[in-house]
């Protein structure tokens, strides 16, 4: 699920809702001309499927309808209206897309909604739509944090997704996104991503204070949020309140949301099923290019050492990069391919598995390589296995030459004390003095013997 082209306009529908009944009149000019435009890019781009949709500002409003009428006359496009549930489930489905077998909590933060839903098994088991959108919350005046968290809690404290006990909270919305981004800059986050960035509560409740009071961050939150800086106090409190409730330990950033839960959602089964990792992969990776056959031949032959290195699902994700840096400079190639693979963007993975990843695909170009990043977020055992997957790849390839039809005339063996390198008599020429010494270092980061036999 790659975006080809991603803009958003933030056009505040429901701001007044809550006191007027409808929507903002210049929230309605400037959505009515960017879907216009919208509909016009969509047409230059042949995008023959669309999902256009509304969510509750529209959906609560007594002139949402006749929105959807100008909108259709205007630029072409039929919105569906989402149901409080639907925005629920197509959120939850959301998470799953981007992280498949999701358990827990998953809220969706809007602007006039707040949506909680249960993730159970990895499939959506029910939600609840809440009035509690910062612009639904906002009747005017100055943020008035003890009123708003006790109509907050008021409204949640029957909730059924909270009396379900649970370690992580699943964070959808731009609003919390924006929060997560603040939240990121202050701990100095290794590795700025928000797709699956992990807060702990303790530390991140601390700061949500800290921004309902307004008197701190005034600076960051300007500069992270300038459209949202209003709203941060409001999406602060919904967001201490459902983590006091629930009794969360941390919150786990998605990215996904309703946009990609429809997505989701009219994929066939099949699709659904795939894993995302594999999914970007292909995305990423040209599978006519010569080294995608070298990638896939090289799975194989690592799966002798598959125990003493990084899981499976890694290893391969490594083995059809293991290429990726190939047309770098080479003084600069293994920094170079650490930063693609950490920030590229390949769903399903958590930022310790982005680290993981990299430094392999790093130490593939270059013995002991480093970074800031997987030093910050690996212990030595998964920084260990990382280099160890790396410097395989790296005799893999010069054993090689980087050819999936030479590969296959030499076998890695690993019983767990020495690594042995098992060539065909008629290629044992291929076994250079680079090759021996890659050999060498990679049992040196297994903690082997080893040995090259016939």
């Amino acid at each position: 699920m790659q975006p080809r082209f991603n803009e958003k306009v933030l056009a505040g529908l429901g701001r007044g809702l809550a006191t007027s009944g409808k929507l903002n009149e210049e929230g309605v000019e400037l959505a009515v001309a960017s879907l216009v435009r919208f509909a016009a890019i969509t047409r230059a781009q042949k995008v023959d499927t669309l999902f256009a949709f509304a969510t509750a500002a529209v959906r609560e409003a007594s002139d949402g309808r006749a929105f959807c009428d100008r909108v259709k006359r205007e630029a072409g496009l039929s919105l569906r209206i989402l149901s409080g549930d639907d925005e629920a489930r197509y959120a939850a489905q959301g998470v799953l897309a981007g992280s498949p077998g999701t358990d827990g909590i998953v809220g969706d933060l809007g602007g006039s909604s707040l949506e909680l839903a249960r993730l159970n098994g990895g499939k959506y088991d029910g939600g609840t739509s809440y009035p509690l959108g910062p612009l639904a919350l906002d009747t005017g005046g100055s943020f008035n944090a003890d009123k708003i968290s006790s109509r907050v809690r008021k409204a949640l404290s029957d909730s059924p997704e909270l009396k379900r006990t649970g370690d992580v909270f699943y964070a959808v919305g731009g609003a919390w996104r924006s929060i997560a981004t603040i939240h990121m800059e202050l701990q100095r986050a290794p590795l700025h991503m928000l797709q699956n960035y992990e807060m702990g509560v303790p530390k991140l409740l601390t700061l949500l204070d800290e921004l309902m009071a307004g008197k701190k961050h005034g600076d960051l939150v300007q500069e992270v949020a300038r459209r949202r800086s209003a709203t941060i106090p409001y999406a602060a409190s919904v967001l201490a309140a459902v983590l006091d409730i629930g009794k969360f330990k941390s919150v786990m950033v998605s990215s996904y949301g309703v946009r990609e839960g429809i997505i989701f959602d009219n994929m066939d089964e099949a699709e659904r099923m795939e894993d995302p990792l594999e999914a970007g992969l292909d995305a990423l990776v040209d599978d006519d290019d010569p080294s995608a056959e070298f990638g896939r031949a090289l799975i194989d032959w690592l799966a002798e050492a598959g125990a003493y290195t990084l899981p499976r699902r890694l290893c391969v994700a490594a083995c059809r990069l293991v290429d990726i840096g190939a047309l770098l400079h080479p003084d600069h190639r293994a920094d170079l391919a650490f930063d693609l693979v950490a920030r590229a963007p390949l769903p399903g993975l958590t930022h310790k598995d982005r680290a993981a990843l990299a430094l392999a695909v790093a130490t593939r170009f270059k013995r002991g390589a480093r970074n800031d990043v997987s030093a910050a977020l690996l212990d030595n055992e998964t920084a260990g296995k990382a280099r160890a997957l790396g410097s395989l790849m790296r005799l893999a390839a010069d054993f090689s030459g980087r050819s999936a039809s030479l590969l296959k005339h030499a076998r890695l063996k690993c019983d767990g004390a020495t690594l042995e390198l098992k060539v065909s008599s008629q290629y044992r020429a291929l076994v250079s003095e680079s090759v021996q010494k890659r050999l060498q270092f990679a049992a040196e980061e297994l903690g082997f013997d080893y040995s090259v036999t016939s």
